[in-house]
């Protein structure tokens, strides 16, 4: 319930001007990253409609600015999968940050685009399963 009511929130909040985009970019990526995989919410699909909008709004490196912002919580694979097929500026940082768990890695993986697993290579805090 509180997770709808802070994505309701911010949906219902008009993203003005390149602060607003950013800022609602940010807060959306925020609640997303952070929702139990599990989750189930009318909010959700309208959420990563609108993140795809503020995306083709806002240039790949501000992204990859966002994504790589200390305190982001960018936990969920559904979310990390998103991001990956995004450019490749925005897919690296992702990459870069997911804090997923060995179990997240290992089922995204093999479903994630070739480039955003050559960015995997880059981690060296990745389990020893998910390296492999």
């Amino acid at each position: 319930m509180l997770f709808d009511d802070r994505l309701a929130t911010v949906l219902r909040t008009p993203a003005r001007g390149e602060t607003g985009v950013r800022t609602q970019f940010r807060q959306l990526l925020d609640l997303l990253g952070s929702m139990p995989e599990r989750q189930q919410s009318e909010w959700i699909e309208v959420a990563y409609q609108r993140l795809g909008e503020l995306a083709d709004a806002t240039p790949a490196a501000v992204q990859s600015e966002i994504l790589r912002a200390p305190g982001l919580r960018l936990r969920n694979r559904a979310l990390v999968a998103w991001l990956a097929r995004r450019e490749p500026h925005t897919a690296a940082a992702a990459m870069a940050t997911a804090q997923l768990s060995e179990r997240d890695w290992l089922y995204l993986i093999p479903r994630l685009p070739m480039t955003a697993r050559g960015f995997l290579r880059h981690r060296r805090d990745l389990p020893p399963a998910v390296r492999e």
